[in-house]
């Protein structure tokens, strides 16, 4: 049974609304908060028209749930749908390659069979929380505003993401590790030489330097594009019009004009928006050249788009026009894409880094500086290599959140 957390307000519960995207399940029979998150995430993507492989691991209880969802292993965590922390159990992430990649947060109303994910936390994010709170206890509180994104970000990292990107180390401390080894030939951090860490590349192996992503990708700020609407009736009053955030084209939220512009330099965009979208469509010269919705209310269009039609050539202007969730027909986010007289070929320059992981970090590492397109198409790109620094750089561009919740 779940207990309310102290700050929660127990009398103003009734006065509370329940929360939009709340699962309201029929069976008043289910006791065991597994079962009831579990129903209700089953009962949403049946909904959604989501086909996802969903196993409820052994041994479940309510102190130590864990789903198999797309091989992702995510730890369910409970509390009161009134309270404002939450409970992390820890015994599973002191074993190592046993722990869970993802912690999703449910707020039960056990009475009422009401369920509400709050939003997830990686198992990095995490791990960088305890830490810095120097936790040390067989379990560890946290407040539910650390979750973000709802149930519509697990459901985009289970589709989108390989389960190999997030890891399964746990809190088993790779720093103690080392350190401990430092310390037994001879070496105290402070006092760490190039020359120790050339030492350590020969004890260590070539590992120690091998070449990651050197861009902070978690501090990348969205493209922001204002929708115009055609009910100025609320939003003229304060002059605020709804936004679409967007990744791929990048755009710079600077540009003091509701019709962003960007350029392109090569022929194959990714189309990316973490905002989940009901319609996009591409026109070129006033002739919409191709058009997608999303297939139901509750199925919204996610996750990257390969460039869908015919490479873009030179000296060419394209019309990218975005409708997110909640705007009505026939109001979009533009944005202008306007290629140069040098155009890349994108398929040529995949090819000419073929599987070798480092051209395509150090080509990576390049573009982020001076061509951020160029980089997020190469990072969503379906024949990235298996390489862990690469799917980390990809998980971050994933994990960045977008404007409507």
């Amino acid at each position: 049974m779940i207990k309310e957390n102290k700050n929660a307000n127990n009398e103003s519960f009734e006065a509370l609304p329940i929360p939009e995207e709340a699962v309201i399940l029929e069976d008043k029979k289910i006791t065991d908060l597994s079962q009831i998150s579990l129903l209700a995430i089953k009962k949403l993507t049946k909904e959604r028209g989501i086909d996802l492989k969903i196993k409820k691991k052994r041994n479940n209880s309510d102190l130590d749930c864990i789903f198999e969802i797309n091989n992702f292993f995510v730890q369910v965590v409970f509390t009161g749908i009134n309270s404002d922390q939450i409970e992390v159990p820890l015994n599973r992430w002191y074993k190592l390659n046993e722990s869970p990649q993802i912690i999703l947060a449910a707020s039960i109303d056990e009475e009422n069979n009401i369920v509400f994910f709050n939003g997830i936390i990686t198992a990095k994010e995490f791990i960088n929380i305890f830490l810095e709170r120097n936790a040390k206890n067989k379990s560890f509180q946290i407040s539910l505003k650390e979750f973000k994104g709802g149930i519509n970000r697990l459901l985009s990292f289970v589709q989108i993401l390989d389960s190999k990107a997030l890891s399964r180390s746990g809190l088993t401390s790779k720093l103690n590790s080392q350190d401990s080894l430092f310390n037994k030939i001879g070496f105290s951090k402070r006092n760490i030489s190039i020359g120790a860490i050339v030492l350590g590349s020969i004890i260590f192996g070539p590992t120690i330097l091998k070449p990651r992503i050197s861009y902070d990708l978690a501090s990348i700020e969205l493209g922001q594009v204002a929708i115009p609407s055609k009910t100025r009736a609320i939003n003229e009053v304060n002059n605020i019009y709804p936004k679409l955030c967007i990744l791929s084209p990048f755009v710079d939220s600077s540009q003091n004009i509701q019709k962003k512009v960007t350029a392109v330099s090569f022929d194959k965009p990714i189309i990316y928006s973490p905002d989940p979208i009901n319609e996009i469509i591409i026109s070129k010269n006033g002739e919409v050249l191709w058009k997608k919705k999303g297939s139901s209310i509750n199925e919204r269009i996610k996750g990257p788009i390969p460039w869908p039609i015919n490479p873009i050539k030179s000296e060419e202007e394209y019309l990218l026009s975005i409708r997110p969730k909640g705007l009505p027909s026939g109001e979009f986010a533009k944005i202008l894409m306007n290629s140069g007289s040098e155009v890349i070929k994108f398929d040529d320059l995949v090819d000419s880094l073929g599987n070798n992981k480092n051209k395509w970090i150090k080509t990576i590492n390049q573009s982020l500086k001076t061509n951020k397109n160029l980089a997020f198409a190469l990072l969503l790109s379906e024949k990235l290599p298996d390489n862990n620094s690469l799917k980390e750089a990809k998980n971050k561009l994933i994990s960045i959140e977008g404007c409507i919740k």
